[in-house]
């Protein structure tokens, strides 16, 4: 909208000062028409600024080179245009780095995966456009160690009572999770044979589950090792 409403004031503009050009003779009501073009603002200032969000990426536009992002966590001067919205940002000029087993390394745009929490620094620019200089893929592997409480084969949903992770732990520890998992997913026993999902059993033994947190909130289970016996 920033867009079109600019070209409209260009438009405005051109024809009044064309206007103001021919019949400037005429006298002082011409000229008060014409000023009325030179009392539009410009663009406020407060429309262009930095900004810091940290998000869930929906979706990854190589070919365009843009990243749609829906935000978690938005810098106060930001909160109006992009708290909790979902947003495309332009990414043609941003430094991009992923967390890779406690290290931050340089990746492309191809290596942010969706669903995966990121952190970007930019600005917004007068046209609405909403340019990034650096984007940060945060690390959402997780390692879970507690008490299975239910295991629904149907829905593919395991429910633990968890006494360690290494993902969010203050605010895991003592809470009971849902585990989702695939056709993917590989289920182990205690000596590390691996079993079917049914072998798993149905409840209150210890489990470990290892997996990624996708979209803030979903954990998805990549491997479980059942009646699993250390702390973590």
């Amino acid at each position: 909208m920033r867009i079109s409403g600019y070209s409209m004031y260009k438009q405005f503009y051109f024809k009044i000062s064309s206007m103001h050009k021919k019949f400037l003779v005429i006298g002082g009501a011409v000229v008060a028409i014409a000023a009325v073009a030179f009392s539009i603002p410009a663009l406020a200032s407060s429309d262009s600024y930095k900004f810091l969000i940290r998000g869930n990426v929906t979706e990854v536009d190589k070919a365009n080179k843009t990243i749609t992002v829906v935000s978690t966590h938005t810098s106060a001067n930001a909160q109006d245009d992009l708290a909790g919205e979902l947003v495309e940002f332009n990414t043609s000029a941003a430094k991009i780095y992923k967390w890779v087993n406690g290290k931050k390394v340089r990746v492309t745009l191809g290596g942010v995966p969706v669903g995966h929490e990121v952190v970007m620094e930019g600005a917004k620019r007068s046209e609405g456009r909403f340019n990034v200089s650096k984007i940060t893929v945060n690390d959402n592997a997780f390692t879970v160690v507690g008490i299975l409480r239910n295991h629904n084969t149907s829905d593919k949903t395991l429910k633990v009572d968890v006494s360690y992770s290494s993902y969010k732990s203050a605010a895991v520890v003592d809470k009971r999770i849902t585990f989702q998992y695939a056709g993917n997913t590989k289920f182990y026993s205690r000596t590390g044979a691996e079993i079917t999902k049914e072998d798993l059993g149905d409840g209150d033994q210890n489990i470990k589950v290892v997996g990624i947190v996708t979209n803030g909130n979903k954990w998805e289970a990549l491997k479980v090792t059942d009646d699993y016996a250390k702390a973590k």
